[in-house]
């Protein structure tokens, strides 16, 4: 994950946010996003956890999360997915000026709130966990104490991640910049998620239920009403999912084939389940009750 032309820039990431606070247009979007992560992710979590709301927690493991090897080094990579989608804003900051890169922030910003608040409709239904290793160091630590770890299905981790390479690859396009570095640009970020969603797995944060499932939120927030000709469409998300693992160095090929395999079928279901749903979380919602009977 390094080396990306849109880290090139001296200007420090909070430098992005400090600025859409001090601006009367952003500084609204940019308080309804973090007040939403409060209450969907961290408030949500602890009221269950603590006993103050009653949401049934099922268990989303699978056999194939045993494949995946425990690497605690990928840490940094996982809790780099903020990082991730700000660096860009820098970039066209530095590339077009303040005033496109606080708009292109107001929009993020209102889109990453939307993941959210959606993801959140499915927590509410029902909460899920995972296993995870009784390890503390470092980071470690900071998760365990932050993350009651209820939130699993869909993983925000990866609805933000593809939120990110979507949402610039439109960006991009939309100021003009070259095929040369379009290209470059959409080829890093679209790597990046790759990394970062093979880490929920690596650090046993997620199960590889969790994948599909953010990936089909993904295609309801990311339409044609959010996204225009820029839509993200399902053969967009086949193709992120055959890149999962690819040459993995921890993974064996095999169980690397079948991890996709078992991503890309499963959201097939969703996809296929969802043409027949008045609301695409009534899919979410059948698919976990169904999870835990068996």
């Amino acid at each position: 994950m390094n080396n990306r032309p849109y880290t090139t820039t001296k200007e420090r990431i909070p430098g992005a946010f400090v600025r859409t606070f001090f601006n009367g247009s952003a500084r609204p979007v940019l308080l309804r996003y973090l007040s939403t992560v409060l209450k969907d992710f961290f408030f949500l979590q602890f009221a269950v956890k603590f006993g103050f709301k009653k949401i049934r927690i099922v268990s989303v493991d699978h056999p194939l999360d045993t494949t995946v090897p425990f690497v605690p080094d990928k840490v940094s990579v996982y809790l780099d997915f903020v990082a991730f989608w700000i660096r860009p804003l820098v970039y066209i900051g530095r590339r077009s000026g303040r005033a496109v890169q606080l708009d292109y922030t107001k929009q993020f910003l209102g889109l990453v709130d939307l993941s959210y608040r959606r993801a959140a409709e499915v927590y509410r239904f029902r909460m899920s966990t995972t296993e995870r290793p009784k390890y503390y160091r470092g980071n470690f630590l900071t998760i365990h104490l932050f993350d009651p770890h209820y939130l699993c299905v869909p993983s925000l981790h990866v609805m933000v991640v593809v939120l990110a390479y979507t949402f610039y690859r439109k960006a991009f396009a939309e100021l003009g910049y070259s095929a040369e570095e379009q290209d470059a640009l959409n080829r890093e970020l679209f790597a990046g998620a790759v990394e970062i969603t093979e880490t929920v797995l690596y650090i046993k944060q997620h199960s590889v239920n969790c994948i599909p499932a953010a990936l089909y939120s993904m295609t309801h927030i990311l339409n044609e009403e959010t996204m225009g000709a820029h839509a993200l469409k399902p053969e967009d998300l086949v193709h992120f999912i055959d890149q999962l693992f690819h040459n993995s160095e921890l993974v064996r090929p095999t169980e690397a084939a079948a991890i996709r395999t078992y991503i890309c079928d499963l959201f097939e279901h969703f996809l296929l389940e969802g043409c027949h749903d008045t609301a695409w979380t009534d899919t979410i919602y059948r698919w976990i009750v169904q999870y835990e009977k068996q």
